[in-house]
């Protein structure tokens, strides 16, 4: 099993990112991620791409519903330049009640809107890289080389960039399993990557005639270790809190039981604030993150072995959390839960 681990992009200053990442990169993770939250995570990983020589730059998630699928795949050729072809482009079409609001943008139908996107992308590449015309005509995306170019095209890295689609219920799952390089999750148990995650996605590569290794298995876990355990729980608390009232951790949630305790804490959230994540109970907490003592992270850790290629640690940063604290965390992490160097044991 690979492990990646995420940077705290929300509440760090922009100078810490390729430091975070050069870190990282020099104790072996496989890959270092950010997401869309505000700041565009194309630059962020253009800011640490000189500090890195190793990991590969992944965005978990770029949104498309802020982006046309142009914008995005020269965005990833730009990063793939930067990194010279360690790019991965974790996609998807943007949250619901959040991302789709800023943009004033339309993310119904999510599955066929998202499968266009990708083959556009994936057109504007094979375009770029070969120079023969294309067009393309869908329900939701168009577009075309144009019919006279005095530029020319720009060289690429490689001729086509990993995709890893993030899905979380049946039929996306099943269609990361039949047009992307990897399915990305979040938050999902072993059990609930074995049981349900895995089985859909297969179900897509079977259909897609693609064989199962061609998908790469990956998800985010919120991992929040320390040798001080009291502060390493509170703070995989205030990010558990967090993430599990937003819809798109119902699948989760309700696979492991937790849906009474869940809409408890968002009452709470609801009519209190940010201290309803103070009396979170752990058992909730430790079902959804990696946390405690570096024993107990390692141990944590182990239990993915099967259910996941790559687990991504994924470095609590919500509020009330301030930039000192993620900084912690990442290090910690870094510090007690890097993968071994390959060639040793």
């Amino acid at each position: 099993m690979k492990v990646g681990i995420s940077m705290p992009i929300l509440n760090q200053p922009y100078g810490k990112f390729a430091e975070l990442a050069s870190l990282a990169d020099a104790a072996g993770f496989d890959s270092v991620w950010d997401y869309e939250f505000f700041r565009n995570p194309f630059m962020i990983h253009a800011t640490c791409a000189g500090s890195t020589t190793n990991i590969r730059h992944a965005t978990g998630i770029a949104t498309a519903c802020s982006r046309s699928p142009f914008e995005m795949a020269n965005a990833a050729a730009d990063l793939d330049e930067l990194t010279n072809g360690r790019a991965l482009v974790g996609l998807a079409n943007g949250a619901g009640m959040w991302t789709d609001v800023f943009n004033g943008a339309d993310i119904t139908h999510p599955l066929p809107r998202i499968r266009e996107y990708i083959e556009v992308m994936r057109a504007h590449w094979k375009h770029l890289s070969d120079g023969e015309p294309f067009s393309y005509e869908g329900r939701f995306h168009k577009a075309a080389s144009p019919a006279f170019n005095p530029w020319g095209g720009r060289q690429l890295v490689r001729a086509q960039i990993p995709i890893f689609l993030s899905a979380v219920r049946p039929r996306m799952l099943r269609l990361a399993g039949e047009i992307a390089d990897g399915a990305l999750g979040y938050m999902g148990t072993a059990r609930y990557f074995n049981e349900i995650y895995r089985p859909q996605v297969a179900a897509g590569t079977e259909a897609a005639g693609r064989a199962p290794g061609d998908v790469e298995i990956a998800a985010l876990v919120i991992c929040s270790v320390s040798e001080d355990r009291e502060m390493a729980m509170r703070r995989a608390r205030i990010q558990v809190g967090n993430y599990i009232c937003f819809p798109g951790a119902d699948p989760m949630v309700q696979f492991e039981g937790l849906t009474e305790e869940r809409d408890k804490i968002l009452m709470r959230l609801l009519s209190e604030g940010m201290t309803a994540f103070d009396d979170i109970p752990e058992h909730v907490v430790k079902t959804f993150a990696v946390c405690g003592t570096f024993a107990e992270g390692r141990e944590q850790i182990a239990e993915f072995e099967g259910a996941l290629d790559q687990i991504i640690l994924h470095t609590p940063y919500v509020p009330p959390l301030e930039a000192a604290e993620s900084e912690d965390a990442f290090r910690n992490t870094v510090a007690a839960l890097a993968p071994a160097p390959a060639g040793t044991a």
